[in-house]
């Protein structure tokens, strides 16, 4: 444990001195790269009165994985500007459950194979065509990690019978993978134990991938998982910045795998 921030720190430094000789790839329109693909996505064929859906997708070659908005210990979170979209009020992005990748003293959160951020766009007047525009930055990591970004747009008509799009289901498959709060608040729960943290999931199946967000000044390592009974149980280490108590502090987790797609604050008791 002595050892966790030691290791953190040192994973950063490895990123940062790869994005120093590399730099950051210029924008471009061009929506394809050696390890990923881009795309802007319509979920119909054209936009009324009231929010509508779109997505952007990314599509990742084997052995590449790119980033959740808390990218973990080394990498680092995607940026999406909508600046130079038209006649756009309004940009709802939605994050999907990441997986973790876990890997000696370094471990970061994201998407590997396809990701699909689902977005609900208002646009200004609705008696007007949108032009949805994004220049996105982004990295994405194997053995070595590779900063790019890409400026992609769409334009979308005015229908007050918009159909839905071939599009709108794969939209709608990441849109269902947004985590949120379960139906029942009793299944899930943190306590503290000596030097662990321990998160208790009453659940059947397989075991989802856990993600800790806690209060400035705490590090959270991997999770050793045990199951008893009905009951999942997540042992994870931390450590504290000095005078740092984690009894009584309010932890985000997040729980992702197939069927599984939770986010949740819990007191540690």
């Amino acid at each position: 444990m002595a050892t966790m921030r030691a290791g953190i720190l040192a994973a950063a430094a490895r990123i940062a001195a790869i994005f120093l000789l590399l730099g950051v790839a210029p924008a471009r329109a061009a929506d394809t790269t050696e390890a990923a693909r881009l795309q802007l996505l319509a979920g119909a064929t054209g936009h009324g009165a009231g929010p509508f859906l779109a997505g952007l997708r990314m599509e990742i070659a084997a052995g590449w994985h790119t980033y959740w908005r808390l990218p973990g210990d080394s990498g680092f979170a995607p940026h999406f500007d909508w600046s130079a979209s038209r006649n756009v009020a309004s940009v709802d992005l939605r994050w999907p459950a990441p997986e973790r990748f876990d890997a000696p003293g370094d471990s970061t959160f994201g998407y590997a194979g396809e990701v699909v951020w689902p977005l609900l766009v208002t646009a200004k007047d609705a008696t007007k065509p949108v032009k949805l525009a994004v220049k996105f930055s982004y990295g994405v990591c194997s053995n070595i990690c590779v900063p790019g970004e890409a400026e992609l747009s769409l334009s979308i008509p005015v229908s007050a019978d918009a159909a839905a799009t071939p599009e709108s289901k794969l939209i709608r498959r990441f849109l269902a993978c947004i985590p949120e709060e379960p139906a029942d608040p009793s299944i899930l729960s943190a306590r503290l134990d000596g030097a662990a943290l321990r998160i208790r999931y009453r659940a059947e199946g397989e075991a989802p991938q856990l993600i800790i967000e806690g209060p400035k000044g705490f590090w959270f390592d991997k999770p050793r998982v045990a199951r008893a009974g009905g009951t999942i149980e997540y042992a994870v280490p931390f450590e504290a910045s000095k005078g740092r108590a984690l009894k009584g502090a309010r932890v985000k987790l997040t729980l992702s795998g197939p069927e599984t797609a939770i986010e949740a604050v819990r007191s540690v008791e």
